[in-house]
């Protein structure tokens, strides 16, 4: 006899165990210690790896742009600023000084940021020695509760972030400032933008910024996050030391959330700039915010949206390979604000088909929208997201990410999610990806793009100002749209079954060499090639390679430079063999192997990496398109009419004659000839000439030399090299190249008047062909470099309060020809342009005229480059680029990767001093300027 209320007990059993699953609690990482103190305060500690002897600590402010009071916008922002200006323990800029001295640097190692819902300290440092952790610890509570406010340092400071307004200044941020409020639909995030406005930042007193600080730097409102290689018990019992007296100001106001008010009509932007040079579409839609993963529910919730946006992001990528209409399209979910999520997307129009592009881009979206996407298309990204779980899982790398354990500690004190460790994560994510499908996305996606509450933006150039569709005619576009009828998505790909249908005749290693200094196998293959191999014990199952030759594009014939130059992109864009290049991706679905192709001015080359058990796959991909190249036609066609409207496009900007007149100055005699506009491009590109231009510069492999690094048994893959580099075709080649000359005469200087903002732009150019290049010269370089760096942000920032920042760059060459180049940068106010280029002056004749000068300065940076050089030297990434470097410039021995502590002790402030003398300021001066057409 039947029950049926049997069955109805049993289905709501099974609902019930279904609900209690995606409520249950995921589990915290169990390494995580993580505490609450008295006064509100929170902290996390995690343990670094057993290889690190750093700690990366963040200060978490649960306070940002939102909390300003109408006299204090823009000082959430400034306080930030002055925390590195002077505190209880650290006046003025000390602290700066003193982490510099143990190998911290500003900017990489030491930074802080501002945004509406947050501020955020962050320092990176040695600690060896555990005192450097109670330094820093001292320093991240100084920041929180004793900040100076010197009245002399606000005032230098006042500049400095006027003149970081100042940077942001051009036609986004006219356009911006348009439609912000439409987003933010006027609340108070559009009143409080994190940079504040010109009034407060110039006439703002020292009590008001006091106040906001004393009111909202508070324990309650504080965290600190940490990942360290010392010991947690003594690190939790500081912290309690440290922090746990502070306490909350009484009748402190409550920290209010802030939500964006909805809108039920659809709102429109129209923008046009003169300055603007590309047609955008983008579309925001304002949905609930992800508040934070903590359950299983909340989890299966993430990953869906992950999965959705990848899928999306690759749907796009295929219709940017099948169709003209439009350029590159997106779509994402995502978080936009601590309490604000938003759906978005956008593309990029072509000038001819403004219109029906928005048209095709929104059909596209209506197609995801509604169906979703295909069981092929979630399966391929299945495959590759469940082979990249299982690598984790499998890798024997145990390293710690300190970045993204910190993102996560970040996270729980904002959200409250769950930090779970990396094991346990991927495990989880490995369960809850099996039950996704297409229905589950397609519920997914229509839970989370809820109708309303949307703002659609288009701008473009002003010139184009007719062109563009009015808010009726996008309007009509979006009804045409709704009652459309589109088909669902189809792509048949057709795939062959092995990348090479025959095995290549292997060479064979003609002879070995063992170079004992840095561990290197040398091995002369009979096709003319040679192949360095240096297992690591850097990332393990991991295997890299470089191939790299004397060439490149100054090798070929004038009349094929255009093609040169964009073969590489072509050609990599096309497949390779019987694969298009869709059949490509898809036949390397859950494949850790890649190679892809490089054409320089200077040299052609390749790189290739994979998992081990993935390497016969990365030797057969890296034959397949050496030997067997393929240019596409439609992707010719597409690549060739972006670029030509690009090119177009860029004469439009401020900086474009500027940049022109600059590198015709400082170029080579034949930098006119090199020279693409938009008419040459359009007459020389030519597709009957790419695969001709490639096979000329890889039609052979012979003296191309090979790297290969990684956690590997040169036994191992010896096979694997013969087969597939030493079968590579070796006939003779010709290098002859084209020898640029980089002399300049006389110095010279360029005056222009361009662009809207109020703003100078200045570049100061030092150059000389007199180079003996060396290893030392290199180094010598670097040194001189980061000198100029700190001297100079010293004075025209900290000094002057004249720039926000001041960008320094040193290089040099031997190869095609020597040339040395040194350049200076920054952008400020006009007015004081000729006064800070003189500054810069007066900085290189004190560090010419005297090494004592730039002592200490010279001290602590040579602590930086040995830390820094440490922490690359188990790298593959720093063995792969610094061997390839050696190889390619020939250098006389290995003490770069023997002796690079004494080598850099060796060199001191009077060769930095000599340096400057002979290689900047004796070199040719090319000084330019940009200033705002105002100031004709």
């Amino acid at each position: 006899m039947q029950y049926p209320f049997k069955n109805i007990i049993t289905t709501v059993l099974c609902i019930a165990c279904s609900s209690l699953l995606y409520a249950q609690k995921l589990q915290q990482d169990p390494k995580l210690v993580k505490g609450e103190l008295k006064n509100g305060f929170k902290y996390y500690l995690y343990p670094a790896d057993s290889k690190s002897q750093q700690t990366a600590l963040q200060l978490f402010v649960n306070a940002g742009s939102l909390q300003e009071n109408e006299d204090q916008r823009g000082l959430a922002h400034f306080v930030e600023h002055m925390a590195f200006n002077g505190s209880k323990n650290f006046p003025k800029n000390e602290v700066i000084t003193f982490l510099e001295s143990l190998g911290v640097k500003f900017g990489a190692d030491l930074n802080a940021h501002t945004s509406y819902d947050e501020t955020i300290y962050k320092i990176t440092i040695d600690t060896k020695d555990e005192q450097n952790l109670n330094k820093a610890i001292s320093i991240v509570a100084d920041w929180a509760f004793h900040l100076s406010f010197d009245s002399l340092e606000i005032e230098k400071e006042r500049g400095i972030v006027i003149e970081e307004w100042r940077t942001k200044q051009g036609a986004s941020s006219r356009m911006s400032d348009q439609y912000l409020p439409l987003i933010f639909n006027n609340s108070r995030y559009a009143e409080r933008k994190p940079i504040g406005t010109l009034d407060v930042l110039h006439h703002f007193k020292r009590p008001t910024i006091v106040n906001f600080y004393t009111t909202w730097y508070r324990p309650q409102l504080m965290g600190i996050g940490i990942v360290t290689n010392q010991d947690l018990k003594k690190t939790e019992k500081l912290i309690k030391e440290v922090f746990g007296k502070a306490k909350n100001p009484k009748h402190a106001p409550k920290r209010e959330a802030y939500y964006l008010p909805a809108h039920a009509d659809t709102l429109y932007s129209i923008l046009t700039d003169k300055e603007a040079t590309t047609i955008d579409f983008s579309y925001v839609t304002k949905i609930p915010a992800d508040k934070g993963v903590r359950t299983m529910e909340e989890f299966e919730s993430s990953l869906k949206r992950s999965f959705v946006n990848n899928l999306v992001k690759k749907r796009f990528e295929r219709l940017s390979q099948l169709q003209n209409d439009f350029k590159e399209g997106s779509m994402s979910l995502s978080d936009l604000l601590l309490h604000s999520g938003i759906s978005s997307g956008g593309t990029t129009l072509y000038e001819d088909n403004i219109k029906d592009g928005i048209y095709k881009y929104l059909l596209e979206n209506e197609r995801i929208r509604r169906y979703g996407f295909t069981n092929s298309e979630i399966e391929d990204f299945r495959t590759q997201f469940v082979a990249q779980i299982k690598r984790g899982l499998e890798s024997r790398d145990e390293t710690v990410n300190a970045t993204g354990l910190l993102a996560d500690m970040k996270n729980n004190f904002f959200t409250d999610a769950t930090l779970m460790d990396r094991k346990y994560r991927q495990e989880t994510a490995l369960k809850v990806q099996a039950a996704i499908d297409s229905a589950d996305l397609v519920q997914y996606l229509n839970q989370s793009l809820i109708t309303g509450n949307t703002v659609i933006m288009l701008s473009g150039p002003e010139r184009l100002k007719d062109q563009l569709p009015t808010k009726a005619q996008l309007q009509e576009l979006f009804n045409t749209i709704r009652s459309a009828q589109i088909p669902v998505w189809k792509d048949q790909i057709s795939v062959p079954d092995q990348l090479l249908k025959n095995t290549p005749v292997a060479g064979k290693i003609t002879d070995s060499i063992f170079i004992k200094e840095v561990g290197l196998r040398k091995w002369m293959l009979s096709n003319g090639i040679t192949v360095y191999l240096r297992p690591s014990n850097g990332r393990k199952d991991h295997i890299q390679l470089t191939g790299f030759r004397k060439g490149g594009i100054i090798a070929l014939d004038t009349t094929d430079y255009v093609n040169a130059v964009y073969a590489k992109n072509i050609i990599g864009a096309s497949g390779a063999g019987d694969f298009t290049r869709q059949a490509l991706t898809k036949y390397l679905l859950g494949n850790s192997a890649s190679a892809t192709f490089v054409l320089s001015q200077n040299r052609e080359g390749v790189a290739a990496s994979a998992n081990m058990k993935d390497i016969k796959t990365m030797f057969e991909l890296l034959y397949l398109k050496w030997t067997q190249p393929r240019a596409d036609k439609a992707v010719f066609d597409n690549i060739k009419k972006r670029s030509v409207e690009a090119t177009q496009n860029r004469k439009y900007t401020p900086t474009a004659e500027y940049n022109k007149q600059i590198s015709r100055k400082i170029g080579s005699d034949d930098t006119e000839a090199s020279e693409i506009d938009a008419d040459r491009l359009q007459k020389e590109l030519q597709f009957d000439r790419i695969l001709d231009v490639y096979h000329k510069r890889f039609g052979s492999a012979r003296d191309f030399e090979f790297v290969i690094i990684g956690d590997f048994n040169p036994d191992s893959i010896k096979n694997d090299v013969e087969t597939y580099l030493g079968g590579l075709p070796g006939t003779a080649i010709d290098h002859t190249q084209r020898i640029p000359n980089y002399s300049l005469k006389d110095d010279s200087d360029i005056l222009m008047y361009a662009g809207e903002a109020e703003k100078a732009t200045v570049n100061l150019f030092y150059q000389t062909t007199d180079l003996n290049y060396s290893v030392r010269e290199i180094m010598e370089n670097t040194l001189m470099e980061e000198v100029l760096k700190v001297k100079l942000r010293k004075n025209l920032r900290e000094e002057q309060s004249g720039v926000y920042g001041v960008g320094v760059s040193t290089s040099a060459t031997s190869f095609p020809t020597p040339l040395m180049r040194t350049r200076v940068t920054f952008t400020c106010e006009p007015a004081r342009t000729d006064f800070l280029i003189g500054q810069v002056g007066v900085e290189l004749d004190k560090i010419a005229k005297d090494p004592s000068y730039f002592k200490e300065e010279l001290a602590n940076i040579k602590v930086q480059l040995k830390q820094d050089y440490k922490k690359q030297y188990e790298k593959e990434t720093f063995w792969s680029a610094e061997l390839r470097n050696h190889l390619y410039y020939n250098f006389s021995n290995w003490d770069y990767f023997t002796k690079y502590d004494e080598l850099l002790d060796n060199i001191t402030g009077s060769d930095i001093s000599n340096r400057i003398k002979s290689k900047v300021i004796g070199a040719s001066r090319v000084k330019a300027i940009l200033l705002p057409e105002t100031n004709k």
